[in-house]
């Protein structure tokens, strides 16, 4: 079966998944605690533009620097943004003007995530298993639940105990306490257009930039005042926690554990990896909305394969259903051996 053809609504929120290669342990975390933004063993005063020491990003800083350089490039309204140790979750939504943004936003981050994991794990190769499975959330209790279960899914998975101690990257902090999600980058496209290392007392340091991660309220929330969401926030997920606690002791489950997260070989995988299910068409707290959001899809799905078809029969000008993109054309070549 091929993907689901992408699809976007403007002033949707969109709950978004995508997982490392084999499951492979690649978003494990390994900074120093006391310096979350460096990777353990670079000393601190390497952010310091005094002196000639080169920043080693942790992969906490790679995830929020490649989030935010994505998002200045195309801006889109960010909700929750969560990774586990062998994928990464998230929830946005785009306006009127920036509807045309969630692809390139996606591929962008993705991609620079990517680059950067494969060179400080130093493997070649495909970083994510496959493309980022979005699914609408077609009402506002369903887009709650979808942020909630992002910011705790390392506490369903038993990895720790509080989102608060989580060394994973999470957007927690700065939905229930209002702390700003600040991260680095070096351009080194800049560095090495303006001559490298050929020029004389030229630092990468030089080309350091901080970069902020902007987060947007969920659309139904946007009147809240700031107190009220991030208490919401912090309830909603001490509840879950609490819920979470009490599972795991029925079941006599212990707690991985924080610590133990940081010693994880990054190329491990899961001994009994989890299968995963059939994505759901939409998510959604209202069966009559699930009913006619299928209906509209099956619509879509028709009106997009006939436009499909055409395209590729060579009528370029052809145009798709609002939302929707066209097919790539695949040309078939043969090469003659002499």
């Amino acid at each position: 079966m091929g993907c689901r053809i992408r699809h976007w609504e403007a002033n949707r929120v969109y709950s978004a998944v995508i997982r490392t290669v084999d499951r492979q342990f690649l978003l494990k975390p390994d900074h120093d605690p006391r310096h979350p933004l460096l990777a353990a063993g670079c000393p601190p005063e390497a952010l310091d533009p005094s002196n000639d020491l080169t920043p080693i990003p942790s992969v906490l800083n790679i995830i929020g620097a490649c989030a935010a350089r994505a998002q200045s490039l195309y801006p889109v309204a960010i909700h929750a943004l969560e990774t586990n140790v062998n994928h990464k979750q998230l929830e946005f939504s785009g306006n009127d003007s920036q509807v045309h943004n969630l692809s390139p936003f996606m591929r962008t981050f993705n991609s620079a995530v990517a680059v950067q994991l494969n060179k400080k794990w130093q493997r070649d190769g495909h970083l994510w298993a496959a493309r980022m499975r979005t699914t609408p959330c077609l009402d506002d209790e369903s887009a709650e639940q979808q942020q909630l279960y992002i910011l705790t899914n390392p506490v369903k998975d038993g990895l720790i105990e509080t989102v608060s101690e989580s060394p994973l990257f999470t957007t927690y902090r700065a939905l229930a306490y209002g702390e700003p999600l600040e991260f680095w980058r070096i351009d080194w496209n800049a560095y090495y257009l303006a001559g490298g290392a050929r020029k004389k007392r030229h630092r990468p340091k030089d080309y350091l930039e901080w970069l902020t991660l902007e987060l947007a309220p969920l659309p139904h929330q946007a009147d809240w005042p700031e107190h009220r969401r991030q208490t919401w926030t912090r309830q909603q997920v001490r509840k879950i926690e609490a819920e979470t606690r009490e599972q795991l002791r029925g079941e006599g489950r212990r707690v991985f554990g924080a610590k133990r997260l940081f010693r994880i070989d990054p190329r491990d995988r899961p001994k009994d990896p989890k299968h995963g299910g059939l994505q759901p068409l939409c998510h959604a707290a209202d069966p009559a909305l699930r009913k006619a959001y299928a209906e509209a899809w099956r619509e879509l799905l028709a009106a997009h394969r006939e436009a499909s078809l055409d395209y590729r029969a060579g009528m370029h000008d052809r145009v798709f259903p609002e939302g929707t993109f066209r097919p790539p054309i695949v040309t078939l070549c043969t090469v003659l051996r002499q």
